[in-house]
């Protein structure tokens, strides 16, 4: 007998911390809305999965696998089903654990990881006691307005460059096509709330600032809640390495107020299309559940080895202002070769697959290019596939094999050669075709 349960909890840090996602260093001074952990946990009476979503830029994998160990020893349920998914705001925080605090722009409170450890198992208790007997559905649909756009672009002199700014005139054609297609797993209820998973992908950096936020996926669950009566809302997040919010065809929006209310407008787009086909899912099979986690060592990207001292150089000039302006590319390639001395042979990246009946969550251990959402689609198309960013740790930018031709920022601040692509999809893909075999 299939059974789900929700739980929330909020996770909203102390003032003064850190906040992830730029160069600079940002310290919250304020909140705007609360951070969450949202989790489900679904059963078929042998299997039992949890999903928690938490609205942190990332959890890194030295702090996810102990929590996920953590929870296994509250829960019982085994460490390889379960599935936390940073959903990647640049207006909140990174999580490591205490020999990780030392990492720039992580939380250094000791008192607050500690915290956030229990409030993972609390969460996940929660979660299993709210169990009941389900229906699962599904549907989709475009967004009325692509609210989703491609971050990298040709440009005239031939070369690729993220975020060019709006209204360049040099930009020829975005390299890519974002996807703006939301995704609805309905679980109905009989006797407690249904249960909406939506799921949509572009990268949460709308907002800024300096003030606690949960950027647009805040917007959709409060507002699904809202238009929704009786329900539950789960949001997650695919592969958004390459897309972010912006229309470089147009005007860029610069006051903070009009940040704001463009994240607020972007939930509203998504939740409307969530409404919409809230009583038009299609009836999916929910007899079995399945969970297994994969750790897929990539070889790392070890371009400019030869190169690390003058790129030591160039950071301490660029950090005395001898530089003058750099790009984003310019800026991480730098700091990416600098760090070559500490890296390994390999990276380790973290791929999971949670699966109810004919749904499959598939998440990859760091922020994946666009394209990894349709080539796990289109691997297995007896599944209805939902595929998740920063699943079990983040591990940095995941390019797709065409974008290391382009190069460009994502690519040279890359990590891992680009062997990542098809090791991590082919991992995903095994994972789903063991759970197909086991049905």
């Amino acid at each position: 007998m299939f059974q789900i349960g929700f739980a929330r909890v909020d996770i909203t840090p102390p003032l003064g911390n850190p906040l992830a996602g730029y160069p600079k260093t940002r310290y919250a001074d304020g909140m705007l809305d609360p951070l969450e952990l949202n989790a489900i946990a679904a059963t078929d009476g042998e299997t039992t999965v949890l999903l928690i979503t938490d609205d942190f830029i990332y959890i890194t994998e030295m702090a996810a696998t102990p929590i996920r160990k953590r929870i296994s020893e509250k829960t019982g349920v085994p460490a390889n089903r379960i599935l936390l998914h940073g959903l990647h705001q640049h207006t909140t925080v990174r999580i490591g654990n205490r020999e990780t605090v030392a990492m720039a722009h992580t939380v250094t409170d000791t008192a607050y990881l500690d915290l956030v450890y229990r409030k993972f198992c609390d969460v996940s208790l929660m979660a299993m006691d709210d169990m009941a007997e389900a229906t699962l559905s599904v549907a989709e649909k475009e967004t009325a307005e692509p609210i989703s756009f491609i971050r990298r672009y040709r440009m005239k002199d031939g070369s690729a460059k993220t975020n060019p700014g709006c209204l360049n005139p040099d930009v020829v054609a975005p390299i890519g096509e974002a996807d703006n297609t939301v995704r609805l797993a309905r679980f109905h209820r009989e006797g407690k709330k249904d249960i909406a998973l939506v799921n949509f992908q572009t990268h949460p950096d709308v907002i800024g600032g300096n003030k606690y936020s949960a950027d647009w996926p805040g917007f959709v669950r409060r507002f699904t809640e809202q238009d929704i009566p009786d329900t539950h809302c789960l949001l997650i997040n695919g592969p958004q390495g390459d897309t972010n919010h912006v229309n470089v065809f147009k005007p860029a929006i610069k006051e903070p107020k009009e940040k704001y209310a463009n994240s607020r407008r972007m939930g509203r787009i998504i939740t409307d299309a969530v409404v919409e086909l809230w009583d038009k899912t299609r009836p999916m099979k929910s007899e079995k559940v399945f969970g297994e986690l994969d750790m897929v060592y990539v070889p790392t990207n070890i371009q400019g080895l030869d190169r690390i001292e003058e790129m030591k150089q160039k950071k301490k000039d660029y950090e005395a202002g001898l530089l003058g302006k750099l790009s984003m590319g310019d800026r991480s390639e730098i700091s990416r070769i600098c760090e070559l001395k500490d890296e390994t042979l390999f990276r380790k990246v973290p791929v999971t697959v949670l699966a109810i009946g004919d749904l499959a969550l598939v998440g990859f251990g760091g922020e994946a290019f666009t394209r990894y959402a349709k080539v796990v689609r289109e691997a297995v198309p007896s599944l209805y596939v939902m595929a998740l960013c920063c699943a079990n740790g983040g591990q940095g930018y995941m390019p797709d094999q065409t974008a290391y031709a382009e190069g460009g920022y994502g690519v040279s601040n890359s990590r891992f050669s680009p062997e990542v692509a098809e090791m991590t999809q082919s991992s995903a893909k095994s994972m789903m075709e063991e759970y197909l075999a086991q049905r």
